[in-house]
């Protein structure tokens, strides 16, 4: 289990509940950098990528300014997570950063007279603001929090890979792949690690790892559709 805490923790519960056994290791550590200010008197609605970012502005001090504003959130879980923290009014796309462009532009009257603001992670998968500046929406991102990576593998997991006693390896995003093939070709396990089966939430995060590990893509960019291919054969 690769994805950063408490994430890594919550699914790793999750497989042991269901008879499994799961090794934590998360290659990516959470770090929060919101501004001092938003400077929110020319925004009109919020767009949200991750649960992270949800969890920032929950703590931050302009949080109840924060929550009268509609939210776009990218998906179910980020949805979940910003009705959690308060905000009613949410708007939910199908999972990926074009679903919710398109959702941000046949909501565009929720927007008007103002600029979208995306509070998001230094490091991003795709350009949120550059989809929306086609369509003319004015977006300003601002980055609130950091995904730093880990400098070595987890003791535990890497002697549970070396022993043979794990057998697949999840990966929930691009950023995490690319910590994971940088930590081999690093480390020089390529002869390890390259018999392993991976099952990735997405295409996009499979990419990076593609090269050196036998690969296999969810049907969904989502946990559930990961779980359900990563368990189906055992």
């Amino acid at each position: 289990m690769t994805r950063p805490q408490p994430d890594c923790r919550r699914t790793a519960d999750k497989l042991q509940a269901a008879g499994h056994v799961a090794d934590e290791a998360p290659l990516l550590e959470f770090r929060s950098c919101p501004p001092a200010s938003f400077g929110l008197q020319a925004t009109s609605a919020l767009a949200v990528t991750s649960r992270r970012a949800v969890t920032v502005l929950a703590r931050h001090t302009e949080i109840e300014l924060l929550r009268k504003l509609p939210v776009f959130a990218v998906g179910e879980a980020t949805a979940g997570a910003c009705r959690s923290a308060g905000f009613e009014h949410v708007f939910t796309a199908g999972g990926n950063l074009k679903g919710l462009s398109q959702l941000i532009c046949d909501h565009k009257a929720e927007i008007s007279g103002g600029q979208l603001l995306y509070p998001a992670a230094a490091d991003r998968s795709g350009d949120l603001v550059g989809l929306l500046a086609k369509v003319d929406i004015q977006c300003r991102l601002s980055v609130v929090y950091s995904m730093e990576p880990a400098k070595n593998f987890p003791a535990e997991a890497l002697s549970a890979v070396q022993q043979g006693i794990t057998d697949r390896v999840l990966i929930f995003s691009r950023r995490t792949a690319e910590v994971l093939r940088d930590l081999i070709g690093s480390g020089e396990l390529e002869h390890i690690f390259s018999s392993l089966p991976v099952y990735a939430i997405s295409q996009q995060a499979a990419e990076p790892i593609s090269r050196i590990m036998r690969v296999h893509v969810a049907d969904a960019p989502n946990e559930k559709a990961l779980l359900d291919l990563a368990l189906a054969e055992c």
